[in-house]
C-alpha cells in the first residue's frame, strides 16, 4: 500500500503542477498502425524547446508521427499538435484561474478514483489470502478488519494530500 501511495505522489505532482511537465507527454499511450500501444517517450525524443513549447522529434521513427498526432489531438492535453518535417510542435496553454480550476477537479476526480482502485485491488487480493491461510473465524474476521481499517486509513490520507495539492494550485499565481 506504502508503494501505491508512492505513485500517488508522482501523479500529483504531474497533474497538479503549473509548470511544464514533460512526463506528461512522454507518458501519452500511442496506439499505431498494427493496434500495438507505445509511450510517446519510445517513439520520439520529448524535449522543451522554450517555456511555451514543447518538441517531438521523430527522426529515428518517422512513421509513428500520423498516430502520435492522432493521440496527443484525443489527449486531455488540450494542445493542438503542428507538423513540420519530423517534428511535432505542440504550444503549451497558458494557465488561467479557470484552466487551474478545472485541472485540479478533473485531476481530483481522476487520480483518486485510480487510488482507491488500486487500494482495493490490494485489499481484495490480501483478504483472500488471509481467508485461505486462517483456521480461525474470529483470526479470520480480525485480519479483514485490520486490512479494512488500514484501506480506510489509506484512503483518508489520499484524499487529504489531494485537497493539500488542490489548494496549492489554485492559490498560486501563473
Amino acid at each position: 500500500m506504502k508503494d501505491v501511495e508512492v505513485i500517488l505522489g508522482e501523479e500529483l505532482a504531474k497533474h497538479f503542477s503549473l509548470q511544464v511537465d514533460l512526463r506528461v507527454y512522454e507518458d501519452l499511450l500511442v496506439k499505431l498502425e498494427k493496434g500495438d500501444e507505445h509511450k510517446m517517450c519510445h517513439l520520439g525524443r520529448v524535449s522543451l524547446k522554450s517555456p511555451t513549447m514543447v518538441m517531438i522529434n521523430f527522426a529515428d521513427n518517422p512513421a509513428a508521427i500520423k498516430w502520435a498526432k492522432l493521440a496527443i489531438q484525443k489527449s486531455y492535453l488540450n494542445v493542438t499538435p503542428q507538423h513540420e518535417g519530423v517534428v511535432l510542435y505542440l504550444p503549451v496553454p497558458r494557465m488561467t484561474r479557470d484552466g487551474r480550476e478545472q485541472l485540479a477537479h478533473d485531476a481530483k476526480g481522476k487520480i483518486f478514483n485510480e487510488y482507491k482502485k488500486a487500494l482495493n485491488d490490494i485489499y481484495v487480493r490480501f483478504e483472500k489470502k488471509s481467508s485461505q491461510s486462517s483456521t480461525k473465524p474470529d483470526e479470520e474476521r480480525h485480519t479483514r478488519q485490520l486490512l479494512l481499517d488500514l484501506k480506510h486509513a489509506m484512503e483518508t490520507k489520499g484524499a487529504e494530500l489531494i485537497e493539500t495539492k488542490r489548494k496549492e494550485l489554485l492559490t498560486e499565481m501563473a
